[in-house]
């Protein structure tokens, strides 16, 4: 279940998962528990190890996007994190992720999350704290409301 693949990437209890997948993007993006989850990440650490969690992406993200048939997306390892960062930098902003991810299907972002999540086990240092943001990033996509 992607639920408990979620929780056990990213320390979120499964049950919160729950709860913001089963509001609607919109919906996520204004909850208090949402809001908390942003705001409890570590973005010092995420910047310390940002240059290894993208040669990790580097490396084994064209293989889930052509699985994933998302090979005509501008989808890097640069373009993964920087999202990640910036929507961490820019709570304001975040909702906007929403209409610049409106072409990749929901269901896909939800289908090769997992994937994307265990290539960061690749990293001596930082996976943890990757792995949160990149589900805290991910649940609105993939909220079915």
């Amino acid at each position: 279940m992607l639920e408990e693949q979620l929780a056990h990437h990213s320390g979120i209890p499964t049950e919160t998962i729950e709860y913001l997948l089963s509001l609607t993007p919109e919906e996520v993006y204004q909850d208090v528990v949402y809001r908390r989850l942003v705001s409890r990440l570590d973005v010092d650490e995420l910047h310390r190890t940002l240059t290894v969690a993208r040669e990790v992406y580097d490396e084994g993200l064209e293989a889930i996007k052509e699985k994933y048939n998302l090979s005509g997306t501008i989808m890097s390892g640069y373009t993964l994190c920087n999202w990640v960062l910036g929507f961490l930098k820019q709570p304001t902003e975040m909702a906007d992720v929403l209409k610049y991810h409106a072409s990749v299907p929901s269901s896909k972002i939800a289908a090769s999350l997992p994937e994307l999540l265990e290539l960061l086990d690749e990293m001596r240092v930082g996976s943890a704290e990757w792995k949160k943001a990149l589900v805290v990033f991910s649940l609105p996509m993939i909220a079915t409301g």
